[in-house]
This record gives C-alpha cells, structure tokens and sequence, in this order.
C-alpha cells in the first residue's frame, strides 16, 4: 500500500514505477534527479559524466524498480545507492582508461563545473538537503566521517580506504557502519519524505 501526502502525491513511487507507469516514472525523476545529479557531480567532479550517469542511474532505477523494499530503507535511499554505485563504476572505469591513456603518452584534460540549469526550486531542495547532510555529517566523529568521505566522494572500496588510512579493514568497517547509522539516524527528515 503507497502512502500519500497531502496533495495526494504518493511518497514512494517506485511500487507504480515497477507496474510500468511512466507518469510516477517521470514524478520519480522530477523527485530526485537534483539531488542525484548533485551527488553525482560531487563523486565524477565532471558535468558531462554526471549528466550521463544521471541517465544510467534512471535506467536503472525503471529497470530494478521491483527491487525496492520498503522495509529495507526509503525511496531516496535506494535511488542514493544505485546512483552512488553507478558514479563509482563511472569514476573506476575513467580511472582505468586514464592510465591507459597515459601509457600511451596521450594527455587528459580533466573539466570541472558547476550545477547548471536548475530551477529555484531544484537549487532550494538541494540546499535544503545539503545543508542536512553537512550537519549529519559534522556531528560524526573525525574517523567515521573520513572513511565515509573516501567511501562516497573520492569512490574508494573499504579494503582501499584501510590502506590509505593505515588502518585495518575491519576497523573501517566497523566505523563506516557506525557512522552511516548515525546519519541515517541525522538525515531521518530525508527518509521519511
């Protein structure tokens, strides 16, 4: 059964979206694209691979749709970790072909940007959820939120993240899963929308 707002739009769209109707598809997207793209463009740090990324992710999310449980997290935690896991696999296989490229003495220029072509409301919603997340994220202690950092903007793996810390893989486990239970805990208001 799909809980419904006020103005009788359903909070969670994907049970439609996994029947095949394109209309909660398109409400789906209009959801969350700002905020996938944002994180997108935060991981890639390049406006043409996040734009394409964001169309993967899409992709995705029609294709999977009837992977979604809700017992198991929110909406816009689901379409967060397809996007999250697509930016990493996009930034790895760029890493790859850079030093392939390299190898063969070709030059790669890197274009970094900004957000474009959101509208007031998209920018206010992306504000609005950044400024929660920095605040989630500020209140976690100095280790946790490192690891989380490496993890989700620089896409390192964990076994990666306790090499580049000089830690063991067990203790950035056991950190990265106390810190993301204290944000899901700080960025509760996200979820339950």
């Amino acid at each position: 059964m799909t809980v419904t707002s006020t103005n009788d739009v359903p909070q969670d769209l994907l049970p439609a979206v996994a029947a095949g109707d394109l209309d909660a598809f398109e409400a789906l997207y209009d959801r969350h694209s700002s905020i996938l793209y944002g994180l997108l463009l935060r991981i890639l740090n390049n406006r043409e691979d996040a734009q394409e990324t964001l169309q993967e992710t899409f992709t995705q999310i029609w294709s999977r749709a009837t992977m979604f449980d809700r017992e198991r997290g929110s909406e816009l935690a689901w379409v967060l970790s397809i996007a999250r896991s697509r930016g990493i696999d996009r930034l790895r296989s760029r890493k790859v072909r850079s030093e392939r490229e390299s190898e063969a003495g070709q030059e790669i220029s890197v274009i970094s940007g900004g957000v474009e072509n959101r509208s007031g409301m998209d920018s206010a919603v992306a504000s609005q959820t950044g400024v929660l997340v920095r605040a989630a994220l500020a209140t976690l202690p100095e280790a946790q939120r490192k690891a989380l950092e490496l993890a989700y903007f620089e896409g390192l793996s964990q076994s990666e993240i306790a090499s580049s810390l000089g830690e063991p893989l067990g203790t950035i486990k056991t950190r990265m899963q106390l810190g993301m239970k204290k944000l899901r805990d700080g960025l509760r208001p996200l979820f339950d929308k």
